[in-house]
């Protein structure tokens, strides 16, 4: 009898494993990778350092929040990111400021710093998340900083709509909320080349 109950009980887990909820992970990857720079970089500019952006809490975890009505926040189990987000934003940055400048002349903020940035990016990300109507929100502060002196460029606070088509739709939230990133990356490096060499410029 003993036998006959283990054997039901271990046919009812396997079935319960069998129909749960699959967990999807996602990331902030290009949405074409390896496509050839819009600009061909110049030869000899300045470096250009990403610090890792600080964020708010209720979205810095592994699971995907998405908002509704009022300030209700939905955190998605199953939904996942496959790095923190501050991680996946940093990434997405460089990776664009790349496409435009030359992806020897971008790279995160090093631990070590091993040499003088012409510009450094600072980011303040307040919000990020796919809200009620299907509406992606980044609502981020970006700070720029020229020169060895980190002498302050530009400082602005963008709040990026992007809609995502579907908000139940994990993908499409995510394939707007890296748009808004890449947006994001397009006033920053607008202001990187609106920019005159950095030590040069004096105020």
């Amino acid at each position: 009898m003993r036998g006959h109950r283990l054997a039901a009980t271990t046919a009812l887990l396997l079935l319960a494993a069998c129909g749960s909820t699959p967990t999807r992970v996602f990331d902030l990857s290009p949405p074409v990778p390896n496509a050839p720079a819009a600009n061909a970089p110049l030869r000899g500019a300045p470096l250009i350092w990403v610090d890792k952006p600080s964020v708010a809490g209720y979205f810095d975890r592994t699971q995907m929040v998405t908002r509704g009505a009022g300030s209700r926040v939905s955190i998605h189990e199953f939904e996942v990111w496959s790095d923190p987000p501050a991680d996946l934003i940093q990434r997405a940055i460089v990776d664009d400021l790349a496409q435009r400048f030359g992806a020897d002349r971008v790279m995160a903020t090093p631990v070590a710093r091993y040499a003088t940035p012409g510009w450094r990016v600072a980011l303040d990300v307040i919000r990020f998340d796919v809200d009620e109507g299907g509406d992606a929100v980044l609502d981020a502060r970006w700070t720029l900083l020229a020169g060895s002196s980190d002498r302050l460029a530009a400082s602005r606070r963008e709040r990026i709509e992007v809609p995502s088509g579907d908000a139940a739709d994990p993908a499409k939230r995510v394939a707007a909320l890296r748009e808004a990133v890449a947006m994001l990356a397009s006033r920053i490096g607008d202001a990187v080349a609106a920019g005159a060499t950095p030590d040069a410029r004096r105020r």
